[in-house]
């Protein structure tokens, strides 16, 4: 979550009078939207970045759209030297300071040779966007170098980025800055699932507090993706929208049960099949100060299709439990 975002939150909490949103409300450009990326502009602009066209970008008054798209973030692709530097995957975009970050992955389906870059922006406009290539994280065996997300902590003096896709599901790491890994940082495992089909991709962490306490939240993305009819996944073990917290932001997350995300296959679940929204995943999270916390994501619509240009862009709004658990309220 972004920092402006939050501390604004705090100041008007009280006053606050959150719209509910459900998928389904999204109007202008909605389909062939995967692994969204959601921003507000201080001018009011809301920025919306997805896997399809190289980054492609759209743009909407408000949350609901109409969302027009605006062209590619990287029209000519990444300078990493890769398969599918053309073709690019899971953005995640930041402000720090007076300039935005996209991170980006560089991969094919079903393979590890995968990359995380990561380009800069004054605006987030088409056209503005700068790639700086890879951030220079190393392959391994252990994990899979897609899907990143960036976690800025202690009002920004720390940041953190969680990535991963299956082999090991999700490892954090620290950097020193947004284009920098920390002297010394090496990739640890914060995520696992070993019970096959559950395996976990797409984390999205953010932290908000509770009761006095700063819990750091971690969303995730876990079952089958994107199978089609006849193929579909055994009902339960489509995709769906996860969560697990800690009072640590690199470490020790658990589910509401007080089941280990990392060593007992922990997490409790947020957002599922439900209606015609099926396989939701991909997800991100924001605060507006007009409609409140939202979890936002793509999902399938039965009634549309299953196929890849037929994901739809969806959004629910949230509120938390009197423990401070996540609960869906649109």
């Amino acid at each position: 979550m972004h920092l402006f975002n939050l501390l604004t939150f705090f100041f008007s909490i009280i006053t606050v009078r959150a719209q509910t949103y459900g998928a389904g409300q999204c109007s202008g450009v909605c389909s062939n939207v995967h692994d969204p990326i959601v921003i507000k502009r201080s001018d009011g602009t809301w920025f919306r970045f997805a896997t399809t066209g190289e980054i492609m970008i759209a743009t909407a008054p408000a949350l609901i759209g109409p969302w027009t798209e605006q062209g590619s973030a990287l029209p000519s692709g990444s300078s990493i030297n890769l398969p599918g530097n053309n073709v690019l995957w899971a953005p995640d975009v930041h402000c720090v300071g007076n300039t935005y970050y996209l991170y980006y992955a560089v991969s094919e389906l079903g393979s590890q040779n995968s990359a995380i870059g990561v380009a800069s922006s004054p605006s987030m406009d088409s056209g503005t966007w700068t790639d700086h290539g890879s951030l220079g994280l190393m392959q391994n065996s252990a994990y899979n170098l897609i899907d990143p997300n960036l976690l800025v902590v202690d009002f920004g003096a720390s940041f953190l980025l969680s990535f991963g896709s299956f082999w090991g599901d999700i490892y954090q790491i620290q950097l020193s800055d947004p284009l920098t890994i920390a002297p010394g940082a090496t990739p640890y495992q914060i995520d696992f699932n070993s019970t096959g089909i559950s395996a976990v991709e797409g984390s999205f962490q953010f932290w908000f507090p509770t009761n006095g306490v700063i819990y750091y939240y971690l969303f995730t993305s876990s079952g089958a993706c994107c199978n089609t009819p006849p193929n579909l996944a055994a009902p339960g073990d489509e995709y769906k929208i996860m969560v697990c917290r800690s009072e640590q932001p690199n470490g020790g997350f658990v589910d509401k049960l007080g089941n280990s995300c990392l060593t007992g296959n922990g997490g409790t679940l947020l957002l599922g099949s439900h209606d015609n929204v099926y396989a939701p995943g991909g997800q991100g999270v924001l605060y507006d100060s007009e409609v409140g916390f939202v979890l936002y994501y793509h999902y399938v619509n039965p009634t549309i299709g299953y196929d890849s240009q037929d994901f739809q862009f969806g959004f629910s709004t949230f509120t938390f439990d009197k423990d401070g658990w996540p609960a869906i309220s649109g």
